[in-house]
């Protein structure tokens, strides 16, 4: 398995060291900018801090607000609702009248003209991004690795990891020791921003988070979500705990988001504010199923890319549709609602590792802004440019062909699965993400005894065959009524045991072995 994913060196790349840490002092800007932290602390000015609206951004907030914390009462935070998007310029009449320095986390990089807007007021500006830079911003200092010139060799750093960096060189610089405190949650900002796991620095802060983690919140909504707290895997987050947070942010509530993170120590309100992200996180689902269903029969399968038109999803929800339009057709996908005025389009896009998705849109002339990630990100055009869009699109990606077929790491028969097998490769899969998935494997020999549907919104479909039990998730009715009982299939998917705890009226730990499959085929 390390032979197929490249890895030389398995020992370091499944238990990295501290060593693989990044000098911090190599990040472009940071002595200016700590020591102009340092400076608003001695001088007793009033900081205030905003954040990108999703879970990095929440947490690269929380992270420097709680830092600042340890030396000044005077420091204040403020945010944007997903809805009304990323600028500052939003924020502006929100910021403290008395703040003397503004700092921006996981975002800013390219707002020129709310940065001047602050600088005008008297007000200095620090930015800890790590988003792509498009254009030089000269009223602000800033941390981003992908600035020109910057020698921080771990270019998939996300906002989380590099606010703590800042902090550590704070402590550097003040001889303190508050980072520390903090160091479970950069991780979790790698993960829930899709930052490279194949980056040792990265892997050493997921490992940190997933063995390390301290955080009274996180640990009590892992726990609500029937997680087991000594054994967490990337998979448990990505698909349980992150969601859950970022419908907080998705339906507007960003607040919710932060004051969740605010509770790194056990508190009253932690158990409320857990049952509100899970009840959200449930909405979230059937709002993202009923959407699937609504955009499909408007795609057209001869576009290069999938380009939908839904008003009544708004920001919150569009970069998920596209993620899941996108998987199913294999190819980029556009998800748009109205923009910021009544002639514009505004939407997320999501591409393939295969070609930047970001750069394509940029190099597009009807495209008036871009901005994220290669292959994730938002866009904004003239509702008269969409089928221009298109065809431009069509035209950029002629040679691309959709690849629906199915890849997997190994082949095994059933009689070969067993709780063992399974453990050890959870174990090698525990740190997955962006450019190192979790395993898939193709599994023979099976046998359908029963099928059910399941789900509030029946998108789910469980699967009997003998000692493995198949789910497949986000699905419909008609996958449900193709499946064939009594026959033998072979099947694509990951390898899971479901661990399920029973505590009255006598304690019983019932195992399940999965195999949460893409697609399976009949033999014949």
């Amino acid at each position: 398995m390390a032979k197929i994913n490249g890895i030389e060196d398995i020992d370091q790349f499944l238990n990295p060291l501290s060593n693989v840490i990044c000098d911090s002092y190599l990040l472009k800007n940071i002595d200016p900018l700590v020591t102009r932290i340092i400076l608003a602390i001695h001088n007793h000015e009033t900081i205030t801090i905003s954040g990108d609206p999703d879970f990095d951004g929440a947490t690269s907030l929380v992270e420097l607000y709680k830092y600042l914390k340890n030396f000044t009462d005077d420091v204040h935070y403020v945010c944007n609702e997903r809805s009304e998007g990323h600028s500052i310029n939003n924020l502006i009449d929100q910021i403290p009248k008395r703040t003397k320095l503004f700092i921006a986390v996981d975002s800013s990089s390219n707002d020129t003209e709310s940065m001047k807007a602050l600088v005008d007021k008297g007000i200095d500006c620090l930015i800890i991004d790590h988003h792509t830079i498009t254009n030089d911003n000269p009223y602000a200092i800033i941390v981003n690795p992908q600035q020109e010139g910057c020698k921080y060799p771990n270019k998939n750093a996300c906002g989380g990891l590099l606010v703590f960096k800042v902090c550590e060189v704070i402590d550097d610089y003040m001889n303190t020791h508050y980072a520390h405190q903090l160091s479970d949650l950069p991780g979790f900002s790698l993960m829930a921003d899709m930052m490279s796991m194949m980056e040792l620095e990265n892997r050493y802060f997921a490992k940190l988070s997933l063995k390390g983690l301290r955080h009274a919140g996180l640990k009590a909504l892992f726990s609500a979500m029937n997680f087991d707290l000594s054994n967490l895997s990337a998979t448990d987050f990505l698909y349980g705990v992150s969601p859950a947070v970022t419908a907080a942010t998705r339906a507007d509530n960003i607040q919710l988001a932060i004051d969740f993170l605010m509770c790194d120590e056990e508190s009253p309100e932690i158990k409320t504010i857990v049952k509100e992200l899970i009840k959200l996180n449930e909405n979230r689902k059937v709002v993202q199923a009923e959407a699937l269903v609504r955009l499909k029969p408007l795609v057209n399968v001869n576009d290069k890319v999938v380009i939908v038109i839904d008003h009544t999803l708004g920001k919150g929800m569009n970069g998920l549709v596209a993620q899941e339009l996108c998987r199913t057709y294999s190819r980029p996908a556009i998800v748009l609602g109205n923009g910021d005025s009544e002639d514009t389009y505004a939407g997320s896009f999501r591409g393939l590792e295969d070609f930047s998705m970001l750069d394509m849109l940029g190099d597009c002339n009807n495209v008036i802004h871009t901005g994220g990630h290669d292959g994730a990100g938002g866009l904004q055009l003239l509702k008269k440019d969409i089928e221009v869009l298109r065809q431009e699109l069509n035209e950029k990606l002629q040679d691309f062909v959709a690849d629906n077929s199915l890849y997997y790491d190994l082949e095994f028969d059933i009689n070969q699965i067993n709780e063992n097998l399974i453990n050890y490769l959870s174990e090698f899969y525990r740190i997955t993400g962006n450019k190192f998935k979790q395993g898939r494997f193709l599994i023979k020999g099976l046998f359908v005894s029963d099928k059910k549907l399941m789900g509030q919104s029946n998108n789910t479909v469980k699967i009997d065959c003998d000692k493995l039990q198949l789910m497949k998730f986000k699905t419909d009715v008609n996958y449900y009524k193709s499946v064939p009982v009594f026959s033998e299939i072979e099947a694509i998917g990951t390898l899971n045991i479901n661990v399920w705890k029973v505590y009255r009226p006598k304690f019983k730990v019932t195992k399940t072995l999965q195999l949460f499959i893409e697609d399976y085929r009949e033999n014949k």
